[in-house]
């Protein structure tokens, strides 16, 4: 007899989220061609070609080869494996710019800091459909006492994080965490704990941290628009890039002073590429330009999360939910910074910026996403 070797086939998936984020990359290819082309090289829009290449046959293969249900008991030895990576950074990874949190792999630098954020987002689905009914009805202590593997592994992943001087991405992961936790139905009671010890480890992170944040914060204040009595008159080598950023993007104007003559491109700004490519966006293709290319992004997070939120599966709900507020709170973050609205920090644009890690790792998140969404036929 023969044996019974049923195969399941995709009828369909949201080709929505799929253009929409061809269409992100293939603005980030556009800018890195337009900075490149100012700076004397086109390694880097060559270099972002490659991983564009690269992220989107992740996509393809995550999007078609994955049983995301049947792998989920993966998730706690992928925050296994990511602890390992967080600790061999701290040990041989590479410093740059006072920072050691990458891994020199020549053709690219792997940060495993990046990958901890989508593998705790796993964990978190994984533990929260497990013992979701343990959720409802927890209050604090039933918390720390029904949830203590969550608990332990998260704290030990974010200090790690902490002291590769990573913050932007521990703040990232831990709105992303937190809005998970919000989303599976956490009480009232418990999320205000939450809160309140997260803001309390910040105060003590940024007053007894290194004396970098500290400045950060002092230029946060001089010119942001939240602070009143702001003098900018007594500008320092710390307000450089802020400065720099704040008159590119007032330069661009409503419709942008066109492809061939931003000025901050010229160097004047110098993570143009990583950091401020949002910046780069709106003096170049002004307020309209900028506004088009966070609504896409926002577009495309509503979209995952109206995906995620028809599943039946409990467990692939919420992971779809992180997956989308780990990318869209990356997009708050990125875009904050280059309009003053939080305190700079070190933090790349989704599908846009330069980097290759950055860009395999959300693409990957995005290739589950896909796969959530897809309608698949037993033949």
């Amino acid at each position: 007899m023969k044996r019974n070797s049923s195969k399941a086939y995709i009828v369909s998936f949201d080709k929505t989220i799929l253009l929409s984020y061809v269409l992100l990359c293939l603005v980030g290819l556009i800018i890195m061609l337009d900075i490149s082309s100012m700076q004397s090289s086109l390694k880097y829009f060559y270099r972002q070609g490659i991983f564009f290449v690269v992220s989107f046959s992740v996509v393809m293969g995550i999007l078609h080869a994955f049983n995301l249900e049947k792998l989920r008991w993966l998730a706690p030895y992928m925050v296994y494996l990511t602890l390992f990576l967080l600790v061999f950074v701290l040990v041989k990874g590479s410093t740059v710019k006072g920072a050691t949190r990458q891994i020199d792999l020549g053709f690219i630098g792997f940060q495993p800091s990046f990958l901890a954020r989508v593998v705790l987002v796993f964990f978190f689905a994984h533990i929260l459909d497990k013992r979701h009914d343990d959720l409802l009805d927890a209050n604090p202590l039933a918390f720390a006492t029904n949830f203590t593997s969550l608990i332990v592994l998260t704290g030990v992943t974010f200090i790690l994080i902490i002291l590769e001087r990573h913050l932007s991405t521990l703040i990232i992961g831990g709105a992303t965490l937190y809005g998970m936790l919000i989303y599976a139905g956490a009480k009232k009671r418990l999320l205000l704990l939450i809160a309140l010890f997260g803001i309390v480890c910040g105060i003590v992170v940024l007053t007894h941290g290194a004396d970098y944040r500290k400045s950060r914060l002092t230029t946060y204040k001089k010119y942001s628009l939240f602070f009143k009595n702001r003098d900018t008159t007594k500008a320092d080598a710390n307000d450089y890039q802020v400065k720099e950023s704040l008159t590119a993007l007032t330069s661009g104007g409503l419709l942008g002073t066109g492809i061939a003559r931003g000025r901050a491109k010229h160097y004047y700004l110098p993570e143009a590429r990583t950091d401020y490519v949002f910046t780069i966006i709106a003096e170049e293709f002004g307020f309209i330009g900028a506004i088009i290319v966070f609504g896409l992004h926002c577009f495309l997070f509503f979209r995952c999360f109206r995906i995620a939120n028809t599943q039946e599966s409990r467990y692939l709900k919420f992971l779809g939910v992180g997956l989308a507020m780990n990318i869209f709170c990356n997009v708050l973050v990125n875009t904050g910074v280059s309009m003053s609205i939080l305190p700079p920090t070190g933090n790349t644009l989704p599908f846009i910026s330069y980097g290759g890690s950055a860009l395999l790792i959300d693409s990957a998140s995005l290739g589950v996403i896909l796969n959530i969404s897809a309608v698949r036929r037993v033949v």
